[in-house]
Parts: structure tokens; C-alpha cells; sequence
């Protein structure tokens, strides 16, 4: 069985996202910063009525901060939706269960355990990350929650229709 990943670049690595969980890729936007925020949320910005929260995976993977970041992914979470800052989006591939690697030493630590294993293929490396674990529980602070729930619930009244397509919707510049 084949799964599809959305995989996006972080300086010369490559890390992928289960394109089910990933609702769309934008071109990266200066957020609205929000007061005394944790230094990974760079602030909110508003797509189709909803405001969406940003975080920075460069500083939630503990790599070196960079400012040619073009492009923005919306995640699914637990939290609810978050767009992940990234240098660029690559595109989608398809893995087989033997292309990729479930090591539980890759996984990082188990307190936060964000990292699903390493995709293979073509002699390339992809590092699969779990968004059910990719978004600390405290990152999100409770403005950015309600601002986002509070924009969801009016958009929710205008439109009744859902995502029904498997791909993300894609607007790389």
C-alpha cells in the first residue's frame, strides 16, 4: 500500500507530511504577531475568512533561523489548524510501507515524538513527521485558539461545502 507526502525543505533537508493531513500550501505571508507568544508561534494570518496560526519549523526542529522562507503549509492538528513556515515546497511522492524506515531510535524522544520515521527513495532521505505531535500542546496560545475557532465557526455558517479532493490544494508561487 502506497501512501503520498507532501514534502517541503528546510535548508538542504527534506521533511514530509501525510498529504491527508495537509490542507493547503501558500505562499508565505507576514503574520500578525501576537503579544508575549512563545518565540516558535510567529503570529496569525487570514485565509478565506479564518484565521490560522504560524509556527516556525525551523525553530521547532532547533535549526537556524532563515528569512527566505516562501511558503506556508496548513497542517491538520489536534490543536486545530496551524501553517508551518517553510524555505520551500518540493512536491508530493508516494511511499511504500518497505520505502519507509519505523526505527524507533529515529523518532527522536518520546516526550516529543513529532518525527514518524525516514522516507526513502531515489537515494534521497525525506524525514516523515507525525502532525498529530507536531504542534506542542502549549505552543498555541489560547488568543490564537479563539481567534481561530471564533473566524472557523463564522465561516462555518457561510459555507456548507467540504474538502472532498485527496490532494492539498496548491498555491506555490
Amino acid at each position: 500500500m502506497e501512501s503520498k507526502f507532501v514534502v517541503f525543505r528546510l535548508g538542504n533537508e527534506r521533511y514530509g507530511l501525510p498529504i491527508d493531513q495537509v490542507e493547503r500550501i501558500v505562499p508565505a505571508v507576514q503574520p500578525t504577531k501576537l503579544p508575549r507568544a512563545p518565540k516558535a508561534l510567529l503570529g496569525v494570518f487570514e485565509i478565506r475568512g479564518s484565521t490560522i496560526p504560524v509556527m516556525d519549523a525551523r525553530i521547532r526542529f532547533n535549526l537556524p533561523e532563515a528569512s527566505d522562507c516562501r511558503n506556508f503549509v496548513i497542517v491538520f492538528t489536534p490543536q486545530g489548524r496551524c501553517a508551518l513556515r517553510v524555505d520551500d515546497v518540493v512536491g508530493i511522492i508516494e511511499l511504500t510501507e518497505k520505502d519507509v524506515d519505523h526505527h524507533p531510535s529515529l523518532s527522536g524522544s518520546e516526550e516529543d515524538p513529532f518525527v514518524a520515521g525516514i522516507g526513502k527513495q531515489n537515494d534521497q532521505l525525506t524525514v516523515l513527521l507525525d502532525p498529530q505531535h507536531l504542534v506542542p500542546n502549549n505552543l498555541l496560545s489560547a488568543k490564537a485558539l479563539q481567534a481561530q475557532e471564533s473566524s472557523n465557526s463564522v465561516s462555518k455558517r457561510g459555507s456548507g461545502s467540504k474538502k472532498t479532493a485527496d490532494a492539498p490544494e496548491l498555491a506555490v508561487a
